[in-house]
């Protein structure tokens, strides 16, 4: 399996159980997720001005991963995606550091 990083858009929080059930059923798993919470967007997308933003790492195979992009492309409670592949799974600090 390929780990990818997978950043997508959602009008409402409520909205990442269809995203996730998407992934299972194409044999993928979530490895972490990062929530940035509620943000204005810069233009509206199908007349919503928010969004919730969200960043996992995923780990699909190769083969299934056009047809998870194509489920995305059709679920209207997705606004917007990127998919990136990742060499190796980045470290992720829980604290938060200082800034000097």
């Amino acid at each position: 399996m390929n780990t990818y990083e997978f950043t997508f858009l959602v009008e409402d929080a409520k909205a990442i159980t269809p995203v996730e059930k998407a992934l299972e059923s194409f044999s993928g798993k979530k490895l972490n997720e990062n929530a940035w919470g509620k943000r204005l967007l810069a233009y509206p997308i199908d007349k919503v001005t928010g969004a919730e933003y969200y960043t996992w790492h995923i780990q699909i195979e190769t083969d299934k991963l056009e047809d998870f992009k194509k489920k995305l492309n059709y679920d209207k409670l997705v606004l917007r995606y990127l998919l990136l592949a990742q060499e190796e799974m980045p470290e992720i600090s829980t604290k938060k550091e200082k800034k000097s």
